[in-house]
């Protein structure tokens, strides 16, 4: 338990770790559905589940925007606990860095998904309801959205690795920082 006992609260723990899985499930799906073939990549007479991947990756990703915003706004409501005093202030600094590129990553991720999907020739559905169509089909925005959409991706991975790695490596030290959000007191 850090020194003073602070820790999110109850709401802010079951959030962090429910997006967090969330997100690590999308990644996973993502990077795993952009490699099945494409309809005119199979022989005739066979059919392509690529959609129906490519749909549940859009409507759970629309789903974790609707938590993210909630998180964002509770977040923005209450203030973080402390960090320990055992924490140095460059690791401090670098955590708080950190933080902020997992939120800015966390609002960025649907943002260009949907901008990509909305530029796409397909309707975006969320759960299979069609959602408004913003803008007409552009080949060439699609493109551009499904790159900014990837590179996201690829430096959402790297800073996730960078924040479970210090998690592990404080837990591992035993520093009393892992228990702010820790769903066990």
């Amino acid at each position: 338990m850090s020194m003073n006992g602070a820790r999110y609260n109850q709401g802010q723990i079951i959030l962090h770790w429910l997006i967090a899985a969330m997100i690590f499930f999308m990644l996973g799906l993502g990077l795993w559905m952009v490699g099945l073939p494409r309809e005119s990549e199979l022989p005739p007479g066979q059919e392509s589940v690529r959609a129906f991947w490519f749909l549940l990756h859009k409507s759970i990703g629309i789903t974790i925007a609707a938590f993210i915003i909630l998180r964002v706004v509770w977040r923005l409501s209450y203030t973080a606990p402390p960090l320990p005093e055992s924490i140095p202030g460059w690791q401090q600094r670098l955590s708080g860095r950190v933080h902020f590129l997992l939120y800015a990553l966390m609002i960025a991720m649907p943002i260009t998904g949907y901008l990509q999907s909305m530029y796409s020739k397909y309707d975006t559905k969320l759960w299979g309801v069609p959602l408004p169509r913003l803008a007409e089909a552009d080949a060439v925005a699609r493109e551009t959205f499904t790159d900014i959409h990837q590179a996201l991706a690829f430096l959402f991975i790297a800073t996730l690795v960078l924040h479970v790695g210090a998690a592990i490596k404080h837990r591992l030290k035993g520093t009393e920082v892992t228990s702010r959000m820790s769903l066990w007191k």
